[in-house]
């Protein structure tokens, strides 16, 4: 199959065709790549999903030149002809998904209906979007027992969740503005969601992005209101809870996957935050919830700060 994006816009991991177990899905990838490729524009052969996470990098589509930045997406229809013209800093990481959009729906025909004029759109992330397409991703970088299940599962939960964008529906993203503006929190971020396993306190962190303690704990302030290990606290509590919605692993499994140093520490802050245990999200017992969403309406930050 096609590849979903001019090709010299991105360059390393990817996966495409015959090896994507999602149907509807022809290309997935994580990329980086380098101001020394060359502009090149290409006409899509499929819906095209962008997630910046670092640097920047400038598009010109059907005509209207848009700049990528982090933390911002795009979202482009089939037939669009994308150009790809700067890149501004010495890095570009951006996660990209090629899909079907009338095989992806192919069961919910009043879904397509929105997608009729729809040409792209742009803003800020939410994290659903990140946490869903690096769920898809992941679970082909290293296929498991249940993999294709999750990857399935990830990318109709994927497909609902850009609705809003071709509806033009407002949405608030669960992170501040400002995070998309620091690029320091917005790495330190991207770090806790994919390392919240890892030991980690606020000399490590500092040592890791080449930052003075002071200096960082003051960006995550200004940024989100709060201290980078209460964000990470938050972090590990949202992955438990996704986990044991989607995973067979028990609970202690979960507990230590995610950063607790014991099933009954991960209990308490659990039951704390979600105002349920670990066991009734499990066992479905109570009614689920968006984790990322609930936190945020329902943690105080003085909550969060005595539990780091």
């Amino acid at each position: 199959m096609p590849i979903d994006l001019p090709e010299g816009v991105y360059s390393g991991f990817s996966i495409y065709g015959d090896d994507v177990i999602v149907p509807g899905v022809s290309s997935l990838g994580e990329h980086w790549s380098s101001p020394r490729l060359k502009p090149v524009s290409k006409k899509l052969t499929n819906y095209t999903f962008m997630l910046q996470l670092e640097g920047e990098c400038s598009f010109r589509i059907n005509g209207i030149e848009e700049d990528l930045t982090n933390g911002s997406l795009l979202l482009i229809s089939t037939g669009s002809i994308m150009e790809r013209l700067d890149q501004k800093f010495s890095y570009n990481h951006s996660l990209w998904i090629g899909f079907s959009m009338r095989h992806a729906l192919q069961d919910e025909p009043e879904l397509l209906e929105a997608w009729e004029d729809f040409t792209y759109a742009k803003q800020q992330f939410m994290p659903k979007h990140k946490s869903l397409l690096k769920t898809i991703v992941n679970e082909h970088a290293s296929p498991g027992r249940f993999s294709e299940k999750i990857a399935s599962a990830a990318f109709q939960a994927f497909i609902y969740s850009i609705q809003e964008l071709v509806h033009e529906s407002p949405t608030v993203s669960a992170i501040p503005l400002e995070l998309t503006q620091n690029p320091t929190v917005l790495l330190a971020i991207d770090l806790f969601e994919r390392e919240y396993g890892d030991h980690w306190d606020l000399k490590k962190l500092a040592e890791r992005l080449a930052v003075s303690e002071s200096k960082l704990t003051k960006a995550f302030r200004t940024a989100t209101g709060e201290s980078p290990m209460a964000s990470l606290w938050k972090i590990r509590l949202i992955k438990g809870y996704e986990l044991l919605v989607s995973s067979s692993m028990n609970i202690t499994q979960i507990a230590m996957l995610v950063g607790f140093q014991s099933s009954q520490s991960f209990a308490t802050a659990f039951k704390r935050s979600f105002r349920a245990t670990p066991r009734d999200v499990k066992t479905g017992n109570v009614q689920q919830v968006e984790p990322r969403e609930f936190l945020k309406s329902h943690i105080e930050k003085d909550s969060i700060h005595s539990h780091v």
